[in-house]
């Protein structure tokens, strides 16, 4: 099943992230700060539609392998080779450089929210049983709470001891499977909630966000962005995320409607139902255009949805002559969606 709503909704926030990556001005980059945590919220609500119960667990995360990491690879793979090619004193052909970024660590930079997504895909079906088996609201919002809460104590304190060597690859995974584990499970249950439930999760997550604001305010003497407690993220980031999440969400009908009065909706399912290659597309675009930010933007955005669009062509007119079932799934996997 696909609710055109989440694709939508997918859209927004990979335009959000593509948008950050072409440094807008400073309230515009904490306006649009919402973008990763409402691709886990969506991709919870797509989990909930189409997970198979009976799915032996090996297999589903092969699955997600093959449509998460193999991509990624294989654009690394071009990325790293047109670079050799035309490039072959760059700094990004350190060593280093190519083998943190085939691990989804710091790399050539942006690969980062994949490993977000695999971590939270392996843990996945073991909240998705979580969530059918706590029925009741109040105890399954109060779990969380409490969970984001003993995290938020446990990213805090451990900050001295994670900047750097074992402490830093440790951090990459726990500090980053839990909290987003904690939104994964959030949007398992957002999408059953009545609009009236959703405004209370919304202004609470406002609330927050207003608290932690002003304290830090008052211990900085500035407004301090979201995007400060971005890596590990904090509670005051997600807060922020959420609050505007669950709103798009709540109106995602009307966002809908809008779209498909302006003729646009063909062109953004297309978007968000292949993001993945659209967001590794971006990548070189924005490491070479130098242009004012907006003008970054579209150029980066509209040239990698023709790049994928073309790739998406080819690889349809090369599944016509392959007979294989499985070699036609497992190549449409990795060069699709």
């Amino acid at each position: 099943m696909r609710d055109d709503r989440i694709d939508i909704l997918r859209f927004i926030g990979l335009s959000m992230i593509i948008l950050a990556h072409v440094d807008p001005p400073g309230l515009l980059f904490q306006l649009r700060n919402f973008d990763v945590p409402l691709m886990i919220l969506i991709s919870a609500m797509s989990f909930g539609l189409s997970y198979k119960t009976n799915e032996p667990y090996s297999s589903y995360v092969w699955k997600r392998i093959k449509r998460l990491v193999f991509p990624v690879w294989v654009f690394l793979s071009v990325y790293f080779l047109t670079i050799c090619i035309f490039n072959p004193g760059s700094e990004e052909l350190d060593s280093t450089t190519i083998l943190t970024s085939y691990a989804l660590l710091e790399g050539i930079g942006y690969v980062w929210i994949i490993r977000v997504f695999l971590l939270v895909a392996l843990i996945s079906p073991l909240l998705f049983t979580w969530h059918q088996h706590t029925p009741r609201n109040s105890q399954y919002f109060m779990i969380l709470a409490l969970s984001f809460l003993a995290y938020e104590f446990l990213r805090y304190f451990s900050l001295p001891y994670i900047q750097s060597g074992a402490g830093e690859l440790a951090s990459s995974v726990a500090l980053y499977l839990v909290p987003y584990g904690i939104m994964f499970a959030i949007g398992l249950k957002m999408i059953q909630l009545s609009k009236k439930q959703l405004y209370a999760i919304a202004f609470s997550s406002l609330a927050i966000f207003i608290v932690a604001g002003v304290w830090l305010w008052f211990l900085n003497n500035e407004f301090v962005p979201t995007q400060s407690l971005k890596y590990p993220p904090s509670i005051y980031y997600f807060s922020y995320a959420v609050f505007i999440s669950s709103l798009l969400w709540i109106h995602s009908g009307f966002i809908d409607h809008s779209i498909e009065t302006l003729k646009l909706k063909p062109l953004v399912l297309f978007i968000a139902r292949n993001s993945i290659w659209v967001y590794l597309w971006h990548i070189p675009l924005i490491k070479t255009i130098q242009t004012h930010f907006f003008l970054k933007f579209l150029i980066a955005f509209s040239v990698a949805v023709t790049v994928t669009y073309v790739q998406i062509w080819m690889v349809d007119h090369l599944l016509k002559h392959i007979k294989s079932e499985p070699l036609r799934k497992n190549i449409k996997m990795v060069f699709t969606g």
